[in-house]
Formats: structure tokens, C-alpha cells, sequence
């Protein structure tokens, strides 16, 4: 009997985001490598690793998505850019042309 190690009990949180005890989103993972388990830095519940996968590859997809959409808008803002400055520079090539220097001395 001398051999026999005990463990702490600890609870399995369920394959949901929130656990319905602590209200916890599980947004913060820690993984333990002895034991290979996976839990929440924040509560402290043992997260079930397909779980913990599921969240995370939800969350890369949201970044990539925004990534996206905000190289998509810094495109058409750089055309606008470039768009309005030649507009500009042909409105002050016109306006040189209507009013040329005086030479008044």
C-alpha cells in the first residue's frame, strides 16, 4: 500500500465555451506537459483538448478574417490616396497654367 500516490480530483469542464460554475470563457489555456492536460489559467478547470482545439482554430479563423478585411480596406484606401493627389496635382498644373508668374519689377 506504501506505492499507491494520490491524486487530486479535478473536474473535466464541459465541451462548451463558459463553464456553468465559474461563468469562465476558458479564453486563457495553459498546457501542462507532464500529465499532457490542458486548462484554463483563469479558473483553473481541466479543459478537454479537442475543446481547447476547436477554440483556438475559431479564434486563428477570426483573426485571419480581420487581417483580411483590413488589408482589403488599406488597398482601397491607398488607390483613394493616390487618386485624390492626382487630382490635386493636375488641379495645380491648371492653376499655374491660368495665372502664370508676374514679372512686374
Amino acid at each position: 500500500m506504501s506505492r499507491v500516490i494520490p491524486f487530486i480530483r479535478r473536474s473535466v469542464a464541459s465541451n462548451t465555451p463558459a463553464d456553468g460554475e465559474t461563468h469562465c470563457a476558458h479564453r486563457n489555456i495553459r498546457l501542462v506537459e507532464r500529465g499532457e492536460i490542458v486548462s484554463c489559467s483563469d479558473c483553473l478547470a481541466v479543459l478537454s483538448p479537442f475543446w481547447a482545439l476547436t477554440m483556438l482554430s475559431q479564434q486563428y479563423s477570426l483573426a485571419m478574417s480581420q487581417i483580411e478585411r483590413l488589408t482589403t480596406r488599406t488597398k482601397l484606401a491607398d488607390a483613394r490616396i493616390l487618386e485624390l493627389s492626382q487630382e490635386l496635382d493636375a488641379n495645380s498644373r491648371e492653376e499655374r497654367r491660368q495665372n502664370p508668374p508676374s514679372t512686374d519689377t
